[in-house]
């Protein structure tokens, strides 16, 4: 059964979850991508709902009876509750415990071939509403201390099927990428009496060298340690430490700014994999961080694999400069 360890030195945590190595792949091998990419068997498209765990939350079109954004739990959960007696032997160096938790699916669009290259601005106001209102019922939660929400699209950034769609991973622990983000977040926060991000942008702004895009509400950057090509950062421009905050103005706004910027990235380098990971916190972290953390998307196109020295060191080698990657994307339109 799935179960959380942490390592004895890092104090890292690992979900360990073995069940998943029986979850379908696209990219097993040719005749394999063939079948399950096909309509007829896609358990994501309109019709075959009955394919999927119920609903959690469903978004409809203008007509009610049709959906335009679901979100299932995944058949088969990184996450799931553990009961004590299947988890491993414990001692003073070996911790593990149970992993509670969620792990949910949102199919983006009844469209099986829909992608966010070739996609409206509606679009992604459906989809954000959709995850916006997860996370909100999720942070009600009181055992849960974070939520991850991530999309991969493509191979090379590990999607498993190819009907659009996303993930949320709701955890009892805080992930230790974000938790050092938001120490490092509140240490700034506590020496200048200012979020580090609301810095970052009023900086970015007057530099102008790694700006893409902005509109009233956002502004997309490539970040100045960028640690991939292309990397973006998608922030809004007024504080907020949390994205189930965000108004549906606003939503309208950020689905607007998304657009442009997958419009910029096909321009630029075509239907390219990649990763986008969201940095929000959940009512539960939000009290305590609320002036000191800030929320963005992360989006990471897949144009390297990491190798040896990242993987061992934790440190990234970019093959692009931020400035060279920002000039061409916002030269693209």
């Amino acid at each position: 059964m799935p179960h959380i360890r942490k390592d004895p030195v890092t104090k890292q945590s690992v979900i360990i979850s073995a069940e998943r190595t029986g979850r379908p792949s696209d990219y097993v091998n040719i005749n394999q991508r063939h079948i399950e990419n096909s309509e007829l068997s896609c358990p994501f498209c309109r019709g075959h709902e009955m394919k999927t765990p119920d609903s959690v939350y469903t978004v409809y079109a203008e007509q009610e009876e049709i959906w335009q954004v679901r979100i299932v739990p995944n058949k088969y959960p990184i996450i799931s509750e553990t009961h004590e007696n299947e988890l491993p032997k414990e001692n003073s160096l070996f911790c593990a415990s149970s992993s509670k938790g969620f792990h949910d699916v949102i199919i983006e669009h009844p469209n099986h071939y829909f992608n966010f290259y070739h996609a409206e601005a509606e679009d992604f106001f459906y989809i954000f509403k959709a995850v916006i209102k997860r996370l909100k019922d999720l942070g009600k939660n009181k055992d849960m201390l974070y939520s991850l929400y991530f999309k991969n699209f493509g191979p090379e950034a590990g999607a498993s099927l190819s009907h659009s769609h996303s993930q949320i991973i709701t955890t009892p622990f805080i992930p230790m990428q974000m938790l050092d983000e938001i120490n490092g977040s509140l240490e700034y926060y506590n020496e200048k009496n200012r979020c580090v991000y609301c810095d970052i942008i009023d900086e970015e702004k007057r530099l102008n060298d790694r700006v893409i895009c902005e509109n009233d509400n956002f502004i997309a950057v490539c970040p100045f340690a960028s640690r991939s090509p292309y990397q973006i950062y998608i922030m809004p421009k007024q504080h907020s430490a949390s994205i189930v905050n965000v108004s549906s103005m606003n939503i309208l706004d950020f689905a607007d700014i998304l657009k442009n910027i997958f419009d910029r990235l096909y321009k630029v380098l075509g239907e390219v994999s990649f990763n986008y990971v969201l940095h929000t916190l959940l009512s539960a972290l939000e009290v305590k961080f609320k002036y000191s953390s800030h929320w963005f998307l992360d989006i990471m196109p897949k144009m390297s694999k990491l190798a040896g020295y990242e993987l061992g060191s934790g440190v990234f080698i970019n093959s692009i400069t931020p400035e060279d990657a920002a000039e061409q994307l916002r030269n693209a339109l």
